[in-house]
């Protein structure tokens, strides 16, 4: 076993991994409501004890070395991102802790920091995306066609039409964040059962939140990420080359 290709493979493998979470983190720079990712990282086994090998003196000695580090599972770091003013009526911002509630076309529960909301042709609210936003009692809202253009939020998050309030959008905080799983456009789904708790936040109106992404952050990790890739590749290479040439030194 050439135990220093095993280390430098895991190190090109576990650098790959982080410089896609950091490149994603950069695509949604400008992504309202995005929270930035990061790499948790966990002891890897030594091989030998991965592989089942351990048994001579020799590969005992393996185990002192270590098997460095290993990329496990990417998190979302919940921090506020900045209040951008948009002037949009159906527009509304979430600064504090919390998730507005949204329901897929296929009856899922899932949660969002996006609150870019619009009427569609049925006169229900919903993301660009098309997920039905949920009310307080987990029904989607809907707002009649000759109503459609005097509906407003408040900071209660409530549809006000001509000043009498006509639903209220559910916003929820749940108990264990760890357990939420990105899908992609903004949402989020519990893996596990979560238990919805009262948020603690302030709404803003007429405002989106934006990426709690830093752009410079990132192309930092981002460089650093693809130095310590290149550094693993190196040795990788220069151990081949060795390996090499003792294969050829003692064949002769």
């Amino acid at each position: 076993m050439i135990y220093g290709l095993y280390l430098s493979a895991n190190g090109l493998l576990t650098q790959g991994m982080r410089a896609d979470v950091i490149s994603n983190n950069l695509a949604n720079a400008n992504t309202h409501g995005f929270k930035r990712d990061f790499l948790s990282l966990r002891q890897r086994d030594p091989e030998v004890l991965r592989q089942g090998m351990l048994g001579s003196e020799s590969q005992r000695h393996l185990l002192a070395i270590g098997g460095a580090v290993e990329g496990d599972r990417s998190h979302s770091i919940h921090t506020q991102g900045p209040m951008q003013k948009t002037g949009n009526p159906l527009d509304l911002a979430i600064n504090g802790t919390g998730f507005f509630k949204v329901r897929d076309n296929d009856g899922r529960t899932l949660y969002t920091r996006h609150g870019a909301f619009t009427l569609n042709n049925a006169g229900l609210l919903t993301l660009p995306n098309g997920m039905q936003v949920l009310s307080l009692d987990g029904e989607p809202i809907e707002i009649g066609d000759d109503l459609r253009n005097e509906v407003v939020l408040d900071e209660r998050g409530r549809l006000v039409v001509r000043a009498e309030p006509v639903a209220q959008i559910a916003v929820v905080d749940v108990d264990a964040r760890s357990n939420l799983h990105k899908l992609g456009e903004n949402l989020y789904e519990a893996l596990d059962t979560v238990t919805e708790a009262p948020a603690t936040l302030e709404l803003v109106p007429g405002h989106l939140e934006g990426s709690s992404v830093s752009a410079v952050r990132e192309m930092t990790a981002l460089i650093e990420a693809n130095r310590a890739y290149q550094a693993n590749a190196k040795l990788i290479s220069i151990q081949d080359e060795t390996l090499g040439k003792a294969i050829s030194q003692i064949a002769t």
